[in-house]
């Protein structure tokens, strides 16, 4: 991150330097149609910016596809929430580090995962208060906000943090959703989808590490389609 800051900052006053060059003032909005002139040193700075973006989307990639396949691999349900990115995108101080995580990639790889592999995929839907709820005792804190990231339930007494807490309420609520012992009613927030058949039986569970790729297929692991 730091190095493609440096580089972008790097190529911006080259630009701007171009500007100045063609006469313009350097934070001016040039007209449509204008070309400015590209030395040889502002080529050679976008083409290492290029590799730096190339580079990043590269492990980014590469880190969800292992990430989604161990998951879906290893366990026969998974539990996402159904978020608002764009509404996040909002937030100037987290924007950025959002857009890294890349959340709209591992939505879309672990849903194709999960059909391939035969795990339950089960989406909680985006009012679900999974970081308001108590995990010990069920009351919903209506005063929490998002600077708020550790709290204590005024009903039971427990210290929660935020984020441990919301991951066990969705554990939860995968586990009575998705076991065929469990009731599925009283999940309100929640939509259950199973994105592939498993017929008849649990889809085996192997011991990959997590360095291994999710890009290719694996026909043991493939669920009948027919």
């Amino acid at each position: 991150m730091p190095d493609r800051i440096f580089h972008r900052r790097r190529l911006s006053r080259k630009i701007e330097a171009a500007k100045v060059a063609a006469g313009f003032a350097p934070q001016a909005r040039l007209p449509k149609g204008t070309k400015l002139p590209v030395s040889n040193n502002r080529r050679k700075s976008a083409a290492t910016l290029a590799r730096l973006h190339a580079r990043v989307a590269n492990v980014r990639a590469d880190f969800t596809h292992k990430l989604t396949t161990r998951l879906c691999r290893k366990n026969q349900a998974v539990v996402i929430e159904d978020l608002r990115v764009k509404g996040m995108l909002a937030n100037d101080r987290l924007a950025r580090a959002i857009n890294d995580v890349g959340l709209g990639m591992f939505r879309a790889q672990i849903e194709y995962k999960a059909r391939r592999y035969g795990t339950r995929l089960i989406i909680a839907d985006r009012w679900y208060p999974s970081s308001r709820l108590c995990s010990v005792c069920g009351r919903k804190n209506e005063a929490l906000t998002l600077k708020d990231r550790s709290w204590t339930c005024p009903e039971c007494g427990t210290r929660h943090d935020r984020d441990f807490n919301a991951a066990l309420n969705l554990k939860r609520l995968a586990t009575a959703t998705a076991l065929p012992v469990a009731s599925p009613s009283g999940n309100s927030g929640a939509a259950a989808e199973m994105v592939s058949a498993v017929v008849g039986k649990v889809t085996p569970v192997r011991d990959d590490s997590v360095e291994e790729s999710g890009q290719e297929e694996n026909s043991a692991h493939l669920c009948a389609r027919f």
